[in-house]
């Protein structure tokens, strides 16, 4: 693999800062607060939201092992369910900003094959945007997975109903742009962000992005896929 595939590569979860924003995690945590949590989480793996603040005290910890190895049992687990793989996935992300553009890459796999699990149980919107907005950060010549990515966020927008939370579905219609984008579509690019404007036009990142000026578009997708942010898998907002 050559050094631009690595670079380009390693930022492939990055987008989910894209999915999910205004984390707040405990500066200190308290190791019996993760614990408790801990055992809450093992009595109801399914529960998204337990588990993202669960994920936030491994943060604030840099306990990341700690929490994929909690989780993968879980997931691991005869009948275990379609959430607790979107959990194991978040968890896989939460360790990408500390690791090496190697284990980025191991995380990037890991965390895509958690959430083919979550859909093959389930099919609902969150799993297929986190695994096509992934798929996004690969280098197109080397991987090709662009189109895979792009095929997931338009799956996803086929699954969105009146109960799907607004920020989501405004977060796929922004990644599917970003993903024509990185196709060189510009046209495609332009209209899914402005359909998603139309539909929210609170919705972040649609104004960066629909400028006359390309190469402030370009600026926009680029710091929209930086790796080297800490990603926030808090969920807030994106749960029903």
């Amino acid at each position: 693999m050559s050094a631009l595939g690595l670079r380009t590569a390693c930022g492939l979860i990055a987008l989910i800062a894209a999915v999910c924003v205004g984390v707040r995690v405990c500066a200190r945590p308290d190791a019996t607060g993760i614990d408790a949590l801990e055992q809450a989480v093992a009595a109801d793996p399914e529960n998204l939201k337990l588990a993202a603040d669960y994920r936030q005290l491994t943060i604030a910890g840099a306990a990341f092992d700690r929490s994929i190895e909690f989780l993968e049992k879980l997931a691991k687990r005869a009948g275990s369910g379609p959430n607790v793989q979107i959990s194991l996935a978040l968890a896989y992300v939460d360790k990408v900003p500390t690791s090496g553009d190697i284990r980025r890459l191991y995380l990037g796999r890991d965390a895509m094959a958690a959430l083919t699990k979550s859909i093959e149980r389930r099919p609902s919107v969150l799993p297929c945007y986190l695994r096509g907005v992934i798929n996004l950060y690969y280098n197109s010549f080397i991987f090709h997975r662009i189109p895979r990515g792009i095929a997931d966020l338009q799956r996803a927008l086929t699954l969105a109903g009146p109960e799907t939370p607004p920020a989501l579905v405004a977060r796929v219609y922004l990644s599917l742009g970003d993903g024509y984008w990185r196709l060189d579509d510009r046209e495609k690019a332009r209209d899914a962000w402005t359909r998603g404007a139309g539909r929210y036009p609170a919705g972040p990142g649609f104004s960066a992005r629909l400028v006359a000026d390309e190469r402030e578009t370009e600026a926009a997708v680029t710091r929209a896929l930086y790796a080297g942010t800490r990603v926030d898998t808090s969920l807030r907002d994106l749960l029903p």
